[in-house]
């Protein structure tokens, strides 16, 4: 695997790690063993991002950031595969997944579990368009590594430019938004398949107050960027 985002050479680890050591060090049930197997060719980290190896500072709850490749022997993995990996490893992770001459990012926003600082909680999961895998771009934007993976954040999910520190806000508002959208749309259906006049009104009423949470919390995420 070579520099596949010129990053610094100091970055750059460039090593396979078997898929028998997520077995070894991880709760791996027969469902997700499967999805190792059947899924994924291999994993390569390509990547360490730290204060040991870029001139940026870290903190106590983010002292490295992880790049790892993911070559799959089908584009369309789901995505929980990545989900319990990130879930059991101690820090930051963006995932390049390749198949074909193509890849896309994938990284899950995420915050700690506990005080054991060993187990994560995921927020929510974002990914980038497939790209052809010379096109594929991710920007180290930022003085510490909480900056650049929020930078990160930003560029695979499409959110952009942000007011600094608030990315923990926009991601738990995108989350609310997305609930309140699919609310709506079930309120929108049930209502149209209604057959009783005067539920159809009542139900009319809930669709509109879900529509003016749906405004507020959208002029909310405006105001964090």
């Amino acid at each position: 695997m070579d520099n596949l985002l010129k990053y610094p050479e100091s970055t750059v680890v460039n090593r396979v790690v078997p898929k028998t050591m997520f077995y070894k060090f991880m709760e791996v049930n027969p469902r997700m063993k499967t999805r190792f197997v059947n899924d994924v060719v291999n994993i390569t980290w390509l990547y360490k991002l730290a204060a040991s190896t870029l001139n940026v500072t870290d903190t106590e709850n983010m002292k490295e950031i992880e790049v790892f490749v993911v070559n799959l022997k089908q584009p369309d993995c789901p995505t929980d595969l990545f989900s319990f990996i990130d879930t059991n490893m101690p820090h930051h992770i963006v995932f390049v997944l390749v198949h074909d001459n193509h890849a896309m990012l994938l990284i899950n926003y995420k915050d700690r579990a506990d005080d054991t600082h060993t187990k994560f909680k995921i927020t929510q999961t974002f990914t980038s368009p497939w790209v052809s895998s010379e096109n594929l771009h991710l920007q180290i934007d930022g003085l510490s590594l909480p900056l650049i993976y929020d930078n990160f954040v930003a560029q695979i999910s499409g959110i952009g430019e942000h007011k600094a520190g608030a990315m923990a806000d926009i991601v738990a508002l995108k989350k609310q938004i997305a609930t309140a959208e699919t609310e709506l749309q079930t309120l929108q259906k049930r209502m149209r398949r209604e057959p009783q006049f005067d539920r159809q009104m009542q139900m009319n009423k809930e669709v509109k107050a879900k529509r003016k949470e749906l405004e507020k919390l959208k002029t909310k995420l405006q105001n964090l960027k």
